[in-house]
């Protein structure tokens, strides 16, 4: 098999005021089929391209001069080199850099010195091989272009200097044989007639195929798998053609193998001996090896022996074509026929143009499966990262519930404690708004709407942002319909979405400013806003403040704590309940507003809302007695921290590190509850539940998993192996004491 072309070259400019960094970037990019173009200020960039293009450009952003944003906002600025991708490099750390700036000139990415050459050469790599696929195409689509108008004009230019010949001989004919019979002018007719008649069918023919072409590319371009639609296109071409068989390879993934991916006219008993070809056996083993067409009729010679695949197929004429793809050979496509004749130019051409669409479709599904394989692998690490988040959070905020109960008679260890405490709080309010954007953004979130009172949600977010309005003294008042309004929506999304809003106007406004939560019913319709008097938007910001990761103030925000994920939430789940939200400012320092629109039911049931009632009951609730409690955690920290609080709240607690102590534990001692960590050694806690619940002497101990993960299906996999509870890292004293308070009360 021959080895691969080599890249393309592609120009790549760089720019750095010191020469030892612009030769580092050479030596890096050195075997990567590039032409490296240095600059030494963002002047000299300016006048280089002026005169060529880039696929890449490297931009330091500290430089004397002109700097790095300045020179990408003037690139930005003219059309030519508007959309060459640009890589900031910087020596600051990703605190100190304004990266969202960079970001809103354009900038792909940001690489920060020292640099790493492993990271440095895959991120330039992508924007190279997106460079040289973006030019092959473009390049593949106007010779195709060309080639179909110049074939086009070849044929009329034929047809009509034919036509034109015909009727000048015809003139010339009748001007000599005046006196000839009317028999004789009829004949001389009838011949024109049959010309142009055979002009017109060649014509129609031609026109035909150029309509197959398209509809070929149309149906493979729009197709959602490539290989699917082979066969279709296969069997659309014999039959245009007339032809009877059809066969088509493509490599297997991970082996050299070529694999039968589509047929027609091939008996069922010959089948299993065409099903895998290594390169070099048959036709199409040949044309895979030596990514060349391959043609044997009766109008041509051979390029080399007769078809020794399937010799039983009998084929006297056979077209057999390497699908290439940036210079890569993905498989063959074949043609042929058991009669003999001659394959024209047009058929050759036709049959050499579907093998073209057919490489950019197959070429385009996997680079489709590697977007999503690479989104399926962020999504994981999301999950990851918010599970290895939580743990570290889980430890501090126990110490933090502890040192609050010991040292209650300090006041300044009461500030630093309740600074901790909140400082936690916003890093867990971090990882799950993260979290649910990501699940949003993938269609995993699912709401589940009931009838809830309209002051029940208010009331929730209102509690939920308490913290931060006390904190900024600020002055906050809430204007509520004078009648009870109930919405059919699902309770802790929407108090989430009105707890975003408040805490967005809290966030950026000065400390003692104003608050107003406004919501009134409009015909069939809640009209909820939030003013306040803050930093306002600018006009532009309008629309884009609910994008994923814009902020307002990037400076404003780095000292408040944000990563631009509040609004977006808003929007989302307020679009997911049917209604709509936008915002409203009259300019910088000005305040802002949000108003939300919400449909209302049609009718409104004047029972309580299930909210109501659950406090209701809450409130009723007896207070907890002392309990026996089993902690299962392998992380000593997150376990002796937790021990201390529950030992500070009068309760009695064992303690196992590993799954198999645990269900001894259990089945021995009877503890009244088990609060289990899921990443247990050996059985890990969904296995510990399982052997609890299978042993008659498990059924009264009450389980509680506690875990890193907080996506629903981790709630649902919990409480199928058997536990009655699910908390999620860092747990704080109230939830767990309401979760203990619920589950032995019910017990």
């Amino acid at each position: 098999m021959s080895s691969p072309p080599a890249l393309s070259r592609v120009d790549v400019l760089t720019v750095d005021d010191t020469p030892a960094n612009l030769r580092s970037l050479e030596v890096l990019m050195a075997d990567m089929g590039a032409n490296i173009v240095t600059a030494s200020s963002g002047d000299e960039a300016l006048r280089l391209l002026l005169d060529r293009d880039f696929a890449l450009i490297l931009l330091d952003v500290q430089m004397p001069g002109m700097d790095g944003y300045e020179t990408a906002s003037l690139i930005r600025m003219r059309e030519r080199t508007r959309h060459i991708p640009i890589i900031f490099i910087t020596a600051y750390n990703r605190s100190e850099v304004n990266v969202t700036r960079g970001y809103e000139l354009g900038a792909v990415d940001y690489l920060f010195k020292p640099i790493v050459p492993e990271i440095f050469r895959t991120k330039v790599t992508v924007f190279l091989d997106l460079h040289r696929k973006t030019e092959e195409v473009r390049r593949q689509a106007e010779l195709l272009r060309q080639a179909e108008n110049r074939e086009h004009e070849r044929k009329l230019a034929e047809a009509r200097a034919h036509y034109e010949r015909s009727l000048l001989e015809q003139e010339m004919e009748r001007e000599r044989k005046v006196s000839e019979a009317r028999e004789q002018r009829a004949q001389e007719l009838v011949r024109l007639v049959n010309e142009k008649e055979q002009a017109q069918s060649a014509l129609h023919e031609s026109n035909a195929r150029l309509r197959l072409l398209a509809d070929v590319a149309s149906r493979l371009l729009k197709g959602p798998d490539g290989r699917t639609l082979l066969n279709s296109v296969h069997h659309q071409i014999v039959e245009h053609l007339g032809l009877e068989v059809c066969l088509g390879y493509l490599f297997q993934e991970g082996h050299g193998a070529l694999q039968l991916a589509a047929h027609a006219g091939i008996p069922e008993g010959l089948l299993p001996r065409l099903e895998l070809l290594t390169p070099g056996q048959g036709v199409a083993g040949r044309v895979a090896a030596e990514n060349k067409r391959w043609v044997l009729d009766a109008g041509s010679a051979a390029n080399g022996p007769a078809p020794d695949a399937a010799p039983e197929l009998g084929l006297a004429a056979l077209a057999c074509y390497p699908l290439l793809s940036q210079g890569r050979v993905l498989g063959t496509l074949a043609f042929g026929t058991r009669t003999m004749r001659a394959f024209s130019a047009d058929e050759l051409s036709l049959m050499q143009g579907v093998c073209d669409q057919v490489a950019v479709a197959l070429e385009r599904e996997r680079l489709i499966g590697a977007l999503r394989e690479a989104d399926r692998r962020k999504d994981e690490f999301l999950a990851m990262l918010a599970h290895e988040l939580r743990n570290p959070l889980a430890p501090v905020r126990h110490a933090l519930e502890v040192f609050r109960m010991r040292m209650w008679q300090d006041d300044i260890i009461q500030r630093t404690i309740a600074s901790a405490d909140r400082q936690v709080a916003h890093m867990t309010r971090l990882v799950d708004d993260l979290l649910d954007v990501s699940r949003i953004t993938r269609g995993k979130v699912e709401l589940k709407p009931v009838l809830v009172a309209l002051t029940d949600v208010v009331e929730g977010a209102v509690q939920a942002c308490e913290p931060i309005v006390t904190q900024r003294r600020h002055e906050l008042s809430v204007s509520m319909p004078s009648e009870a309004v109930m919405l059919n929506v699902d309770p802790t999304r929407m108090t989430q979405v009105v707890a975003n809003l408040l805490h967005n106007a809290a966030k950026y406004t000065p400390s003692g400013g104003r608050i107003q939560l406004k919501a009134e019913r409009q015909d069939d319709e809640l009209v909820l806003s939030v003013r306040d008097t803050g930093i306002g938007l600018r006009p532009e910001m309008l629309h884009r403040v609910f994008d994923l990761f814009v902020q307002v103030d990037p400076g404003s925000d780095r000292a408040q704590g944000g990563l631009g994920l509040g609004l977006t939430l808003v929007r989302s789940l307020v679009e997911m309940h049917g209604g709509s939200v936008s915002a409203r400012s009259e300019g910088l320092s000005q305040g802002s507003e949000f108003t939300v629109r919400l449909p209302l039911p049609a009718e409104a049931p004047a029972a309580l809302s299930l909210p109501t009632l659950l406090k209701a009951a809450a409130a009723t609730a007896q207070k907890l007695q002392p309990l026996h409690i089993l902690l299962v955690e392998d992380n000593p920290d997150i376990r002796e921290t937790l021990k201390d609080l529950l030992e500070l709240h009068g309760h009695r607690v064992q303690e196992a590190s590993d799954g198999r102590s645990a269900v001894d534990l259990v089945l021995s001692q009877r503890p009244q509850v088990a609060l289990v960590d899921i990443g247990l050694p050996e059985l890990d806690g969904y296995k510990v539940a399982e052997l609890v619940r299978a042993s008659a002497g498990g059924s009264d101990t009450r389980l509680v998993a506690l875990t890193g993960y907080g996506h629903p299906e981790d709630r649902k996999r919990a409480l199928e192996a058997g536990f009655d509870a699910h908390l999620v890292k860092p747990v704080s004293s109230d939830d767990l004491s309401q979760v203990l308070k619920k589950l032995c009360t019910a017990a």
